[in-house]
């Protein structure tokens, strides 16, 4: 196995700081518990002062990725030492980080995000997490932080399977951090689920690995791309069942963690469980990195099924189990009585409306996908965000009892109704443009008859969504003695500031959504089908 040096460097020349994300991230957590114990009043600005800088850097990444002719950057770590060093094969040899366009949209939502729930987390925490696992609480919010990070920029299977477990087993905990009967019970259900994830994923890797003898994603596509098309006769050809079996376990391994149906039930028990600062991270991005961006990234990048070796068969059954996933998500969260669990069936729906448009297998439809991934992030990331101040100010949990609490919180509850506004699909906001793209796309795509799907969708999230706002400006305060009312102002601005921030970016992406759509989603998209 002969070793050779290119000439120039692989990519197009890379960024350091896309290895010095996770590496300061998860130094930082490890740090946090020694800090703690020297003095606890420096253990919150070192983690604002992180996040910050990740924050920063991967709008840096972001911008060079936007400007890379080949619409990715890439890094060999080690390469200062050993050089660039390729197998004669092509196959680059030790970790590959490779950032594209997806990759860095992602990078930059994660980032940008857990910076503000850090913000918010400095008020929230003595609420809803016990003082005695503050400490914790920070270190496990960075080593999530750093496994999505490390799973949207790296390039290989083995490094993302390593990252993949860090922001899962991070996030079980999390969910279990308060230390109820409740959480300590959908933590149970989340790890269950969870590790059945992990086990069809580990699986799915050793049987790619086997047929492609790489665990490269990019040169592992290469290879499967000759498998695929080799004649009967050639000695390649038994290795395409292998093929078959590793990408069908991948599907099931992230449906599990994109909660899709019928593999739902753990999101609307772990997410109302959590912290609402946590459910933020759950909801607006953890079904995503672990669950929407691999399933992405494996099969249009690695198994490519949008060349047509696959596509004849997963498109219908993707459009069925979407379809399912939106209409059963609605249903349910029409039924649902406490807020937070409300909006978690919601977020169920909302993974429909993104494998809707993966479904597609068109560039229209992908670029929906991708655009209603990054407003969902916002939107529902700033709704249990106000779920948590409204918490945090009154206790109340229950829809029924937010009766008038409108006008006893009005930012937080205009911020909540602007972000309801979305999810339904209310012009001009984010949420109306991804679900106009999806809806165009399914037109263009030849199947107009999907649309009956998106509007019956709609209309349902506009049942439970409005429900809540009807009660909270014109219902009856059951849980408040006349007197008590006046009493009840808004949150601390370290609460406020991360939610209107997030409401003031749901109105830009929408009024500005040829931003979002045309330099980001539109050239994800095309370089993911090319």
């Amino acid at each position: 196995m002969d070793l050779i040096h290119p000439t120039s460097a692989i990519g197009i020349g890379a960024s350091h700081l896309q290895v010095l994300i996770p590496v300061i991230l998860i130094a930082s957590a490890l740090l946090i518990p020694i800090i703690s114990k020297v003095n606890r009043k420096c253990r919150e600005p070192l983690v604002l002062l992180v996040t910050a800088l990740s924050c920063v850097a991967s709008l840096v990444i972001f911008q060079k990725v936007l400007a890379s002719p080949t619409g990715y950057i890439e890094y060999v770590v080690g390469s200062a030492w050993s050089g660039k060093m390729l197998l004669q094969t092509g196959q680059p040899i030790g970790i590959v980080l490779r950032t594209d366009l997806l990759g860095a949209i992602l990078l930059l939502l994660i980032n940008s995000i857990g910076f503000l729930v850090c913000i918010y987390s400095l008020q929230s925490i003595h609420h809803e997490v016990p003082e005695e696992k503050h400490t914790y609480y920070y270190t496990l919010m960075l080593l999530m932080l750093a496994g999505m990070c490390g799973i949207v920029i790296t390039g290989d299977c083995f490094n993302f399977y390593v990252f993949f477990e860090i922001a899962s087993i991070s996030s079980y905990t999390m969910v279990s951090i308060s230390g109820k009967p409740e959480s300590l019970e959908a933590t149970f259900k989340y790890i269950l689920t969870g590790a059945f994830s992990s086990i069809l994923i580990i699986f799915a890797i050793g049987l790619l690995f086997n047929a492609t003898g790489t665990l490269n994603m990019n040169y592992a596509g290469q290879q499967i791309v000759k498998i695929i098309s080799s004649p009967p006769e050639s000695a390649l050809y038994p290795y395409r069942y292998l093929i078959y079996a590793s990408l069908g376990l991948f599907i099931m391994g992230f449906s599990v963690k994109a909660a899709f149906f019928p593999s739902h039930a753990w999101l609307a028990d772990a997410h109302p469980a959590a912290p609402a600062s946590i459910s933020a991270i759950l909801s607006g991005l953890i079904v995503k990195t672990t669950g929407i961006f691999l399933l992405i990234r494996f099969i249009f990048t690695v198994f490519g099924i949008h060349r047509g070796y696959y596509g004849e068969i997963f498109s219908p059954l993707f459009l069925i189990i979407s379809s399912i996933t939106i209409l059963s998500g609605s249903l349910f969260a029409i039924v649902q009585t406490q807020l937070k669990r409300m909006l978690a069936y919601s977020t169920i729906t909302q993974m429909g409306y993104i494998l809707f448009g993966i479904a597609l297998i068109t560039q229209n439809g992908l670029a929906g996908s991708i655009l209603h991934m990054i407003n969902h992030a916002i939107v529902k990331s700033m709704l249990f965000l106000c779920s948590g101040i409204i918490i945090y100010k009154t206790g109340i949990k229950d829809i029924t009892d937010m009766g008038r609490l409108g006008y006893r919180m009005p930012v937080t509850m205009a911020c909540f109704t602007l972000g309801a506004c979305s999810m339904v699909g209310v012009p001009p906001l984010c949420g109306f443009m991804s679900k106009w793209v999806l809806a165009t796309a399914s037109y263009q795509a030849g199947m107009p008859y999907l649309l009956i799907i998106l509007l019956i969708s709609s209309l349902l999230n506009a049942v439970y969504y409005f429900r809540v706002v009807a009660i909270a400006y014109f219902g009856n305060p059951t849980m408040m003695v006349p007197g008590e009312v006046e009493e009840i102002d808004e949150a601390p601005a370290t609460m406020l500031v991360p939610v209107c921030t997030l409401a003031l970016l749901i109105i830009t992406l929408g009024v500005l959504v040829k931003f979002p759509y045309h330099f980001a989603a539109l050239p994800a998209a095309r370089m993911l089908l090319r």
